[in-house]
């Protein structure tokens, strides 16, 4: 079978660490979820302007404003 495209995509081992990498140097604080009782990390959007993120169970929305004269709580519960 021919191949006529103009790029070829290469996926190896040391590509797909350099994204585990990539996203455990990203800034997170953590959330308790009271609402299903789960604990998950959010992460900072890639603009650095808020922590945006999801109850892993039931998907509610939870998003954190990075500014000036805020906190340096890396722990939240949601209720």
């Amino acid at each position: 079978m021919r191949d006529d495209r103009d790029y070829k995509l290469e996926l190896s081992g040391a590509s797909a660490s350099r994204g585990v990498t990539e996203t455990s140097s990203r800034p997170f604080v953590g959330v308790q979820f009271e609402c299903c009782n789960v604990y998950s990390r959010i992460y900072r959007n890639l603009d650095g302007s808020r922590y945006d993120g999801r109850c892993p169970r039931c998907a509610r929305l939870v998003m954190f404003v990075v500014g000036q004269g805020g906190t340096d709580q890396r722990f939240f519960v949601v209720r």
